[in-house]
């Protein structure tokens, strides 16, 4: 399960409030007029901050940029991923819809609320949306929602349905190593060691520093018999993720194998 929630996690894009005639107030009581200039410098520090899973001051910069500007939809969109990173879904939900409420064709943002629907486990309005992105021929990131939809039919047991959209997010993107690690897992969980291994590589391939998918890759090795691997893809768990519950579970299991 923890693993579960990393991959959905690696899987995110890192990238309803009141009226704009309706000046906000500050705690101190004075108010807050429209200034579009503010609320972009708010944003972009609210979207640095996100980026390094700093979530709680990234949420005080963009409430601050939805104060000067309420109506900007990379605002409401940025708010949507603060609040999911938070577990906040229904408050999450109500920015991204805004979102789209301000852009009709904020393709990022439907792939943003279909993964926010696949938290909550709404898996068919989590698929709409991810077809939603996909239907915009401009959507420049369709592997995101591609890898998503995998995730939705993994999360049900469809794992068949699941690895044709993880392979298709990869044709898309070949270098986009989420959705050869979700590959791999669906392989798994279907007794396929040799594809899963191979799905592994992959990612550790385009991302060497992969440590969970370096940990699945040793799993699919053990399940092979090839224990000479195996141990090269602990030490390499060990090693990029030192001190981490992961390393630890990593040593554990190197130290129960048979010389």
């Amino acid at each position: 399960m923890i693993v579960k929630r990393i991959i959905i996690a690696l899987t995110l894009v890192l990238f309803c409030s009141g009226c704009a005639s309706s000046p906000e107030l500050t705690g101190e009581g004075a108010p807050i007029k429209k200034n579009p200039a503010k609320a972009r410098a708010h944003l972009s520090l609210g979207a640095a901050h996100l980026r390094r899973g700093l979530t709680t001051p990234a949420l005080k910069e963009l409430l601050m940029a939805e104060k000067y500007n309420p109506k900007n939809a990379d605002v409401q969109n940025h708010l949507g991923l603060a609040f999911m990173a938070k577990k906040r879904y229904p408050a999450a939900v109500a920015h991204l819809e805004q979102a789209l409420a301000l852009r009709k064709d904020f393709s990022d943002a439907h792939n943003n609320l279909g993964t926010v629907y696949l938290a909550m486990r709404r898996y068919p309005e989590a698929l709409a949306e991810f077809n939603q992105a996909l239907s915009d021929i401009l959507y420049a990131t369709p592997h995101f929602a591609h890898n998503n939809i995998g995730l939705v039919y993994f999360e049900q047991s469809l794992y068949g349905q699941a690895v044709a959209a993880f392979k298709k997010s990869i044709e898309t993107a070949p270098s986009y190593s989420i959705a050869h690690n979700n590959l791999g897992r669906a392989y798994m969980v279907m007794g396929n060691y040799q594809e899963a291994a191979k799905a592994f590589e992959k990612a550790t391939e385009y991302a060497p520093n992969y440590a969970i998918a370096y940990f699945k890759m040793a799993e699919a090795y053990l399940e092979m018999g090839q224990r000479k691997k195996a141990r090269q893809a602990l030490s390499q768990v060990i090693k990029i993720a030192p001190n981490t519950t992961l390393s630890e579970s990593a040593q554990q299991r190197l130290n129960e194998l048979p010389d």
